[in-house]
């Protein structure tokens, strides 16, 4: 029992590693993931007592490597720390509002695809209202209205009205294959509604989920920093964004080299961790789709 776990853990890493595309992304995403999680272990924690307000604005050098790697801040303070310790935060704000994406998109796509009939038109007028809304101007007055950093609440103001594209896709995929003739051979031969939901609607689905899954994360990383870098909401928490928007209100960076490393180095890494997510959702069709595999 256990060789046949392991056997299928190795060919599993084996697919991964054969689909360079997706591997590679995998590997940045991971990088990401060690520097949020290890990377907290390893680097101080940002304070006033590495601060050095003649040294503000340093640009990027090995003095105290790796501490200025990225050079420093209005303050003095050095950019690494910040960094990292704003990883957490933007990854967890941003997968919890993917999955809540994704979550109500599909229940409420299969609901209306599986159920059909009132249930069906209900919930796609429903879905047609949603994506008339206006959800940028509407986000921003969510967000100065309440104007927190509590990751739960900024999650579900960035997905309130994301999740209705993927509902619509959801109902239509659901209501064609409910059609099909192994669908209703499943019914005839007394299969459940949950197996024929889990095993013969959803896993077909399974590669479009999880590469809206990732293109989800790259959108609201975007949304998330630009929300910060534009003061919508409070500057009091350790991320990205923050970086950025003393970057430009203090340092100048967009009309004055004096904060242009503080500018810069953050853009790369936003810049990276959306590579990264790309690449996995690219490479994600090949490494789901047995049909798409290179052997």
């Amino acid at each position: 029992m256990r060789s046949k776990r392991l056997r299928k853990v190795i060919n599993f890493l084996r697919l991964i590693y054969k689909n360079k595309i997706f591997f590679a992304g995998f590997i940045i995403f991971l990088a990401y993931i060690l520097m949020g999680t290890i990377g907290l272990l390893l680097v101080p924690y940002p304070s006033p007592s590495l601060a050095n307000p003649f040294n503000a604005f340093e640009p990027p050098s090995f003095k105290h490597f790796p501490l200025y790697i990225f050079g420093t801040d209005y303050e003095g303070e050095p950019l690494l720390p910040e960094i990292v310790w704003g990883t957490p935060f933007i990854l967890e704000v941003t997968t919890l509002a993917s999955v809540i994406t994704i979550g109500v998109g599909l229940v409420l796509g299969l609901m209306a695809g599986f159920m059909g009939k009132i249930a069906d038109l209900i919930l796609n007028t429903i879905f047609e209202i949603v994506l008339t809304i206006p959800g940028f101007p509407i986000t921003l007055i969510l967000a100065t209205i309440i104007h927190t950093n509590n990751p739960l609440i900024l999650a579900g103001i960035l997905s309130m009205f994301s999740w209705a594209g993927l509902a619509k896709a959801i109902r239509g995929f659901t209501y064609s294959m409910k059609k099909q003739e192994y669908i209703t051979m499943a019914r005839i031969l007394g299969l459940s509604r949950r197996k024929i939901i889990f095993g013969e609607i959803i896993y077909p689905m399974s590669s479009y989920i999880l590469v809206h899954l990732f293109q989800d994360m790259m959108f609201y990383v975007f949304g998330l920093v630009a929300l910060y870098t534009f003061g919508f909401l409070p500057l009091s928490s350790n991320n990205w964004g923050v970086i950025l928007n003393f970057a430009i209100s203090i340092g100048g960076a967009i009309y004055s080299p004096l904060g242009f490393w503080n500018l810069i180095i953050p853009l790369t890494v936003i810049i990276i961790y959306e590579i990264g997510l790309m690449m996995m959702s690219v490479g994600l069709g090949k490494f789901v789709d047995p049909r798409l595999r290179e052997y």
